[in-house]
């Protein structure tokens, strides 16, 4: 994959008084050169988090797969940008090719950390360091899986079905071939299982430690249909679900409460998160709002409400402005705010979900449940909901604990539903333009992303996914 897998080591500090490694290696040689010291594989390690933070990643496109959902219309006064994927019009000419390749020079970084490991001596940092990379490399690999290949639940022919490539080595010059889902999963397994033996327990908010792999794994056990073992990864995190007093505060950096990982966004790094969604132009002007029929789901006493959107005007009209990636106290750029990876809420929604699908466990999966849902509602009372009920409750409580970064869209593919839009417009009543395109159905082929066009001219060994032609 030469076009995808070219070396993107990005040895920057996150502070400029931090010893920036000069030495990019794009061979063994050189790679001998830029890894002589502990020093060394921590800036590797920090330009692996930078590389996360790209637009073309965590700094904007991840969390703008949900416009391909029905979580958001497009808006009129917008852009428009992104239209070709919230129409389902995406091709290998345009698609999610820059997503893609970012997320592969993330594991190309971590590759290359883990091939020059042995110069460390042994120990707890260079357990740590290896702990890191492959729970790094592990993450990247999945965020790829979710949106180019079918996911283990979502069809009883995913499993033999064809994955991506899983990447090893920081070879340049390699053609690898895509594997099974079967085989790329178990191979994420492998890297988060080793991991978190070797992590530290807390390496603080802005690097994976022990609760990150173990949620992390947790997520992955989950897209297998392994509800045992993800029930386990997720009971095994520490972190708790933060207070409700807390939550606005998340998301405008104020407050780490509930957070476990996120990626460090300053006024340097300058990553603008909230582009997706909105921008200023003589108030908020958006690209999406929340369709309608999702926003009625929020309940006035419900904090997400206050922390996720703004209903105001702009150009003469209401709107409901997503704003949980708007702004930032730290910075002083809109839509420069921390990338938030995993909280310990989502962790608690995971567990809720596989002990609801084990058989037996309703009580423990609403206790999970009730954990999330305490710290949202005011005055909240648990409620009796078993089998069915439950299981609709644990979903419905994902969706909006999660809205707008990024989950949904492989939500509703390993679940195998369709996505459905509602009839509502675009304004803050429901009134306006609605979505053009409302269905995408079980099965549809464009539930995978299209292998770049790119991609395929260069590596020989590159098949493309059903739907999209040669």
């Amino acid at each position: 994959m030469k076009k995808y897998l070219l070396l993107l080591i990005i040895m920057a500090s996150f502070t400029s008084c931090e010893k920036q490694l000069e030495t990019f290696p794009t061979s063994s040689v050189a790679a001998d050169a830029a890894f002589r010291n502990e020093g060394d594989f921590s800036n590797a390690v920090r330009g692996a988090y930078r590389a996360m933070l790209s637009a073309s990643y965590y700094g904007g496109d991840l969390q703008g797969f949900d416009v391909t959902t029905d979580n958001l219309l497009i808006s009129q006064e917008g852009r428009f940008s992104q239209q070709f994927r919230h129409d389902w019009a995406y091709n290998p000419n345009s698609g999610f090719g820059n997503y893609m390749a970012q997320a592969y020079r993330v594991i190309q970084n971590t590759n290359f950390i883990l091939l020059n490991i042995n110069v460390l001596e042994d120990g707890a940092f260079k357990n740590n360091m290896k702990g890191e990379a492959l729970a790094i490399r592990a993450l990247a690999h999945f965020d790829i899986a979710r949106y180019f290949a079918k996911i283990p639940t979502q069809s009883s022919d995913a499993g033999a079905s064809l994955a991506m490539p899983y990447v090893t080595v920081p070879d340049v010059n390699a053609l690898p071939a895509r594997i099974t889902v079967t085989e790329y999963y178990t191979n994420l397994v492998l890297d988060l299982t080793e991991a978190v033996t070797l992590i530290n327990a807390d390496n603080g908010k802005f690097q994976i430690g022990k609760d990150a792999v173990n949620g992390i794994l947790a997520n992955v056990y989950l897209h297998m249909g392994k509800y045992p073992e993800a029930a386990d990864a997720a009971s095994a995190v520490t972190a708790v679900v933060g207070a409700r007093a807390n939550f606005v505060g998340i998301w405008n950096d104020t407050q780490t409460d509930d957070v476990i990982f996120k990626l460090q966004n300053d006024n340097t790094s300058n990553v603008t998160l909230g582009v997706p969604y909105n921008q200023t132009a003589g108030g908020i002007k958006d690209e999406y709002v929340p369709d309608y029929a999702f926003f009625q789901q929020y309940d006035a006493i419900d904090i997400r409400k206050t922390a996720y959107f703004e209903t105001s005007l702009f150009a003469g009209n209401n709107y409901n402005h997503v704003k949980k990636w708007y702004s930032s106290t730290t910075t002083t750029s809109l839509g420069v705010v921390d990338a938030k990876i995993l909280r310990a809420s989502e962790v608690q929604l995971i567990k809720a979900e596989a002990l609801s699908e084990i058989g037996g466990q309703d009580v423990a999966a609403r206790a999970a449940l009730d954990a999330v849902r305490s710290k949202r509602y005011t005055g909240f009372t648990t409620g009796s909901e078993v089998g069915s009920a439950l299981k609709d409750a644990i979903a419905k409580e994902r969706r909006l604990e999660l809205a707008f970064e990024g989950s949904r869209f492989s939500d509703l593919k390993r679940k195998g539903l369709a996505i459905q839009r509602s009839d509502f417009g675009h304004f803050a009543d429901g009134t306006g333009v609605p979505a053009v395109n409302k269905t995408l159905p079980v099965g549809d082929y464009r539930f995978q992303s299209p292998i770049p066009v790119g991609e395929m001219n260069l590596n020989p060994n590159m098949v493309q996914n059903p739907g999209y032609g040669n």
